[in-house]
């Protein structure tokens, strides 16, 4: 063996131990890049880690503060609570002094209505207590009217008639108010044919009457009858004739009547 050989032979284990060595400090490089790079993740982490220990913190602080809040809110809810029962009862009773104060209203205007009622029923009373009338038979000229039976006579010449209670076309008188009545009548005979009969009446019953038989001596005579009646609201009152009566500008035949007092 040569030499070189020999030298060759030294040398390839020296490179392989060179090779190994270079490949050693390319991982140890390699190893620490990726530890640096580690340790930079590891302090980003631990930045991170920081920042959200902070923001749990503060999380916390506003947690509690909430919680304050919340509780501070509940408190005012409980004393609105509160006050709105307060309120409520304070409601309770002012509608119920409402309902009695509705209530009074009420009879007072029921009163004030029953006085008013009492007020104009004791007017009418005083109103339809001024009652009289007083009427002859014929507005002008003279002469007889004849009537074969009993048919109302109509006084058409009317003095006085307060409260238009006696009417002039039907010759009917119509009581206003229940009371006390005083009725008078007269007539006058001129005939020497016929009798004269007048008679008052009530509701179409006869009450009085008063009359004469007609005299060839005599021709002229005059008859005449009054009485006390008690009326009801709206009965009547009227004068009937049979026979033939005279009247003339003395006004000889009449009717007449006036409310003494009201019940």
């Amino acid at each position: 063996m040569s030499w070189s050989e020999e030298s060759k032979e030294e040398l390839e284990p020296q490179l392989d131990i060179w090779e190994e060595l270079r490949n050693l400090q390319d991982l140890v490089a390699a190893q620490g890049a990726e530890l640096r790079l580690l340790s930079a993740k590891l302090t980003a982490s631990d930045s991170l880690v920081q920042n959200l220990k902070e923001e749990v913190t503060v999380m916390k602080i506003r947690l509690t503060t909430a919680e304050s809040l919340i509780g501070e809110m509940q408190m005012e809810v409980e004393a609105q609570a509160a006050e709105l029962t307060v309120t409520q009862q304070k409601l309770s009773f002012v509608q119920e002094r409402l309902l009695v104060t509705i209530a009074q209203v009420e009879e007072l205007q029921g009163q004030q209505e029953d006085q008013s009622l009492a007020l104009q029923d004791l007017q009418n009373t005083n109103n339809v207590s001024k009652v009289a009338f007083s009427a002859s038979l014929l507005v002008t000229g003279e002469g007889n009217t004849r009537h074969v039976d009993f048919a109302t006579l109509v006084f058409r010449n009317v003095y006085t008639n307060i409260g238009n209670h006696y009417s002039p076309i039907t010759g009917y008188f119509t009581a206003p108010v229940r009371g006390v009545y005083y009725f008078r009548f007269t007539g006058h005979q001129t005939s020497d044919l016929y009798s004269l009969g007048l008679r008052l009446v009530k509701n179409e019953h006869p009450i009085i009457l008063s009359g004469d038989r007609f005299c060839q001596d005599d021709r002229e005579d005059s008859v005449s009858n009054g009485v006390v009646l008690y009326l009801e609201i709206r009965d009547v009152v009227a004068i009937q004739l049979r026979g033939e009566v005279w009247d003339d500008n003395y006004h000889r035949t009449t009717f007449s009547g006036f409310l003494l007092f009201g019940l």
